[in-house]
């Protein structure tokens, strides 16, 4: 270390090896020509400032200098202290150059710091030992409101509070002195960091944790936290609404994560499956779930098969369903939907009572179909047995009838003429029962033709006219001569303006009037039969149309098979018609036929 002693004019009187060394000289030649002075660069003057300034005060003098020694830049704590006796000082030389190097390397760390500090988007204050701010970053202005000029000011800790109270950025407090006198005892009682949360005036909430600063004082770090613990709230609403909704949920629900483990259930899919809460709570694998089920599936050889496939639909990532018969009788319809997770939802619906309903419904349906068909077999078979010996009757009684073979007295002849009327209506009968039949089974084939309508209709009127002029009954024929002409069936159109006429005449009592009309509509014929009978109820509408219907009202009890409106509602709907009814008890009742005038041809017509 270098060390000197100058006299009372600051000429050097003498220096040590090591001074020499320092300026590159013989000793000899520093004490000769008294120098050269430590620091160069300068005036001798300016070099021997330091140790006027001492025997000035009688104190000793500090300064730093940088100096060339040996070819490098050092840098020298140079101090100059008074001799007691006043005849000048003496002085020394500290290299602290690596002394210089650490501060700056310090320096350069605090600066790193304090930016990464200024890029957070936490607020930081930090407050000194003497509890005045030295540090803050933008964040913490943004937060609190604070004006930076003011803060520069190194404000302490009781007017940052103030100024913060004024912004309302801190909570309301029902005793602000002691509130504040809280926060300044922070520094005298914070070992470890304390945490907690500001609920400001405004709704919003702050994170804030004081901690204590390696280098003495506190350090102040908020968060505003608001939108998160907005939306944690939100979150644990919402799960708490969807357990809620899983756990009240009719169908059985299971969760099974990536690796087989159940992560979700509901209380259905336990007591669905006899299992035990608690062991449902400690994630088992699929394979033990399925294993604790066996007693309720378990169905003998088949019990691997389901096994390895139920436990295979987990990693297969796929949405399937199937149905399960269980042991117990239960019937349950099972759903596989993967998740965006990875793992697979798995949905069971107790069906039992539906599946039954279902099955009973379908082996009605198929009873009342097998007896509908028999019914029909059966009504074909017999109206074909009998109408084979009924035209044999009919055949011989119209023989006797003309009296082919001799003449008959006038009670034969009556005796013949009943015997022909009832096998007429024996043999019509069964017509309209086979062509009921035929309809059902869909074997009616209509030949579709181009009808004279007008002269269709009045030949039906005149096959009708014996039987209206021995009830006295009164005939009007409404029907434009321009009519034109109808594609239909011939033979089913005659029948439908037959049976109609028939049940005029039947339930029209003696004097009546009975009305037969058709006209056209658009693209339509309407064909239409009116009487002025005992009518029908309106509750019985309905059922007008119906096979072997006959009105309650005792007086509609005349005779017949109830097949006529049955007849003519099908002939006019295979036509692509349709047929309605206007009636009321004693209002007589008006029968409408809408056909269209162009028949649309369809698979089974014969045109």
């Amino acid at each position: 270390m270098p060390v000197w002693q100058r006299a009372a004019d600051l000429q050097l009187n003498w220096c040590n090896a090591a001074y020499a060394s320092h300026v590159e000289t013989s000793l000899r030649r520093v004490l000769k020509e008294h120098g050269p002075e430590l620091v160069s660069g300068v005036s001798v003057s300016e070099a021997r400032a330091l140790a006027r300034e001492a025997l000035e005060t009688r104190m000793p003098k500090r300064a730093r200098h940088h100096v060339v020694v040996g070819g490098e830049r050092r840098l020298l704590d140079i101090v100059e202290t008074p001799l007691e006796n006043g005849g000048g000082a003496i002085g020394w030389a500290n290299d602290i150059s690596d002394l210089e190097q650490v501060e700056a390397n310090l320096k350069r760390h605090v600066e790193a710091h304090a930016q990464v500090l200024q890029s957070l988007n936490t607020s930081i204050a930090i407050y000194a030992p003497d509890r005045r701010l030295v540090f803050y970053n933008s964040e913490f202005i943004k937060l609190f409101d604070l004006d930076e000029g003011w803060l520069n000011g190194e404000p302490t800790l009781s007017e940052v509070l103030e100024a913060q109270r004024e912004r309302r950025r801190l909570p309301e407090q029902a005793d602000w002195r002691l509130y504040k006198q809280h926060v300044n005892d922070l520094f005298t009682s914070v070992t470890e960091p304390v945490e907690e949360l500001l609920h400001l005036p405004d709704g919003s909430t702050i994170r804030h944790v004081v901690l204590p600063h390696p280098f003495g004082g506190l350090q102040f770090m908020s968060q505003d936290v608001t939108d998160r613990y907005t939306l944690e709230r939100s979150y644990s609403t919402l799960t708490a609404v969807q357990r809620a909704t899983l756990d009240n949920l009719f169908e059985a629900v299971a969760v099974f994560g990536a690796d087989g483990k159940l992560k979700l259930s509901n209380p259905g899919f336990a007591s669905l499956w006899e299992l035990d809460q608690e062991q449902l709570n400690g994630e088992p694998h699929i394979a033990e779930i399925t294993e604790l089920s066996r007693k309720l599936i378990d169905d003998g050889e088949d019990w691997e098969n389901y096994k390895t496939h139920h436990i295979a639909r987990i990693s297969e990532r796929a949405r399937s369903a199937m149905r399960l018969q269980r042991r117990d009788g239960k019937v349950l319809d099972c759903t596989y939907v993967p998740l965006p997770d990875g793992a697979t939802l798995i949905t069971y619906m107790d069906i039992t009572d539906s599946f039954q309903v279902e099955r009973a419904l379908r082996d009605r349906a198929q009873a009342l179909e097998t007896a509908d068909r028999l019914k029909s077999e059966f009504i074909a078979n017999v109206s074909y047995e009998l109408r084979t010996p009924l035209n044999t009757v009919i055949g011989f009684t119209e023989i006797l009838a003309n009296q082919y073979f001799g003449q008959l007295n006038e009670r034969q002849q009556e005796y013949v003429s009943g015997i022909l009327q009832s096998s007429q209506q024996l043999l019509s009968l069964i017509n309209n029962i086979l062509d009921l039949a035929t309809i059902e089974a869909g074997l009616m084939v209509l030949e579709i033709e181009s009808i004279d309508l007008r002269a269709t209709l009045i030949t039906m009127l005149n096959l009708v006219q014996e039987r209206v002029r021995t009830k006295r009954l009164q005939v009007e024929f409404d029907c434009a001569e321009d009519i034109g002409r109808l594609e239909a069936d011939e033979r089913r159109l005659k029948q439908i303006v037959f049976n109609l006429l028939n049940n005029a005449i039947k339930y029209t009592p003696a004097g009546g009037e009975i009305t037969l009309g058709a006209s056209a509509k658009g693209s339509d014929i309407l064909i239409s039969v009116s009487d002025s009978g005992i009518g029908i109820a309106h509750d019985e509408h309905d059922h007008a149309f119906e096979r072997f219907w006959q009105a309650d009202n005792p007086l509609a009890r005349q005779g017949g098979t109830g097949l006529g409106l049955s007849l003519v509602k099908n002939f006019v709907e295979l036509h692509g018609g349709t047929v309605t009814l206007d009636s009321d008890l004693d209002h007589g009742t008006t029968v409408s036929c809408l056909f269209p005038r162009h028949h649309e041809s369809s698979e089974g017509d014969k045109v």
